[in-house]
C-alpha cells in the first residue's frame, strides 16, 4: 500500500516520526532561541540543551538533514580542517542548472542572512529606503538595539494580515529596495504572483525587488526565480535551513542578475562551511525530497488546524512550516506558560500581541503542544 502525499494518515505520521527519531538519534536536534540556559564548557552538555525540551520556536525542520545529505556527510570528519573553497561554485552551477539560470546569477553564502543585509546596505540609503511590511523577517535589516542599518519604511500588514503592495509603493514611492518575504514569516501567507508582478512593473526605476523565499517549498506559491532568468530587477534569497533541514550547517544563496550581485561586492562573500555545501548538493540531487517533506509538513499542519477548528481557536491559514494562533490574551504570557512545561514556541510578533507563532514539529511534539495549550487556554 502506498500513502498518498495529500492524505493525513496515522501510518504516514508515525512513519515520519520514527524516521525523524532514527535520523536524530534520541530526539530532533532543534535550537532554543530566546531561551536562557546555563551551560557548562562541556560540548556534550551544550548539545544536551538542544534535546531537553520541545523546541517548536525557530521554524526548524524536525526531520533534520535528508538521508542523502547524511550519507554525503558520513566520513567527512577527517576533512573538517579543509575549506573546500571550490565547492560553492559547484553548488551554484547545480542550482542554476535546476532553475533555468546561469551560474553567474547565483551566489552561495553561509545562510541567507548576510545576503539580505548586503542587499539593504547596497541598494537602500537615507534617500532611498528599504520598504517592507511588518511583521516580517526583517532581522537582516536591523543592527544594535534592533535599529535599522539603513533607512526603512515599515508598513503594517492589512487587517487580514495580507500584503497590499499598492499601499507599500504609495508609502515609499522613492524606495531603493522593496522587500517581500513570500510566504511571509510569521504569518505564513503567500503573496499573489500578480501582486509581485504589479510591484515590479510600477516601482521606481533603479530600485530592486528583494524576495525572500525561505519557505517557498512548503507552499503552492510561484517562485520568482523565473523573473531572475528574464533579467528583471529582482533578487531572490533561498536557504537550506528550512525544508532541507540544514539549519545547523548554515548554507543559503541569493539569485539575481550578475550586475546586481556584483554591486554587493563591497560586503564580500564568506566561505560557506564545506560540510554544508556537500549536504546541500546531496539534497538538491534527491528528486523525492521536496515532495515528501512538503507532504509530511502538510499532514502535521492540517492535523493542527483541524484541532484548532474543533476548539474554536482562530489561526492564519499558513502555507509554511509554522502558524500564527490567536490566543486572545498576551501572547507572551502563553509563551511563558508553555516554557514552564519545556515547550518552547515563537511567541507574539509586532502588531500581533495576542497571537503566538508555533513551528510544526513531529506528530508527538505537536500532540504535547496541543495538550499543554488546551490546559493553558482552559
Amino acid at each position: 500500500m502506498t500513502d498518498r502525499p495529500d492524505t493525513l494518515s496515522r501510518r504516514m505520521l508515525m512513519r515520519g516520526a520514527m524516521g525523524a527519531a532514527a535520523i536524530a538519534g534520541a530526539a530532533p536536534a532543534l535550537a532554543q532561541r530566546d531561551r536562557k540556559v546555563a551551560m557548562s564548557d562541556d560540548p556534550k552538555a551544550m548539545v544536551a540543551t538542544l534535546t531537553d525540551g520541545i523546541f517548536i520556536n525557530s521554524n526548524e525542520n524536525p526531520l533534520g538533514p535528508a538521508p542523502a545529505a547524511l550519507q554525503a556527510l558520513s566520513g567527512l570528519d577527517p576533512l573538517a580542517g579543509r575549506y573546500g573553497m571550490a565547492f560553492a561554485s559547484k553548488l551554484e552551477s547545480l542550482f542554476a542548472r535546476q532553475n533555468g539560470l546561469s551560474p553567474d546569477q547565483v551566489q552561495v553564502h553561509p545562510g541567507s542572512f548576510m545576503p539580505l543585509r548586503s542587499v539593504a546596505l547596497t541598494y537602500s540609503s537615507k534617500t532611498r529606503p528599504i520598504a517592507y511590511f511588518e511583521p516580517t523577517f526583517d532581522q537582516g535589516f536591523l543592527g544594535k538595539g534592533n535599529q535599522p542599518v539603513t533607512r526603512t519604511v515599515a508598513l503594517p500588514l492589512a487587517g487580514d494580515f495580507t500584503a497590499d503592495v499598492r499601499k507599500l509603493l504609495a508609502a515609499a514611492p522613492d524606495a531603493g529596495v522593496y522587500y517581500l518575504c513570500n510566504p511571509n514569516n510569521p504569518t505564513g501567507l503567500p503573496i499573489p504572483r500578480a501582486d509581485i508582478e504589479w510591484l515590479l512593473a510600477n516601482k521606481p526605476a533603479g530600485s530592486v525587488l528583494l524576495v525572500d523565499e525561505a519557505y517557498i517549498h512548503y507552499s503552492d506559491a510561484q517562485s520568482c526565480l523565473d523573473l531572475v532568468a528574464k533579467g528583471a530587477d529582482v533578487l531572490v534569497t533561498r536557504t537550506f535551513s528550512k525544508i532541507y533541514g540544514l539549519a545547523g550547517l548554515r548554507c543559503g544563496l541569493i539569485a539575481g542578475r550578475k550586475d546586481l550581485l556584483d554591486g554587493m561586492a563591497d560586503y564580500g562573500v564568506n566561505i560557506t562551511p564545506m560540510p554544508a555545501v556537500v549536504a546541500a548538493e546531496a539534497s538538491l540531487l534527491d528528486p523525492t525530497l521536496l515532495p515528501q517533506r512538503k507532504a509530511y509538513n502538510k499532514a502535521v499542519r492540517d492535523d493542527l488546524f483541524a484541532w484548532l477548528d474543533a476548539r474554536g481557536l482562530k489561526y492564519l491559514p499558513s502555507q509554511t512550516s509554522f502558524a500564527m494562533i490567536h490566543v486572545g490574551r498576551p501572547g507572551a504570557d502563553v509563551t511563558a506558560a508553555l516554557a514552564k512545561e519545556k515547550i518552547f514556541i515563537g511567541g507574539p510578533r509586532k502588531h500581533m500581541d495576542d497571537w503566538v507563532r508555533v513551528s510544526f514539529g513531529t506528530p508527538a511534539e505537536m500532540q504535547a503542544f496541543k495538550t499543554a495549550l488546551a490546559r493553558i487556554m482552559a
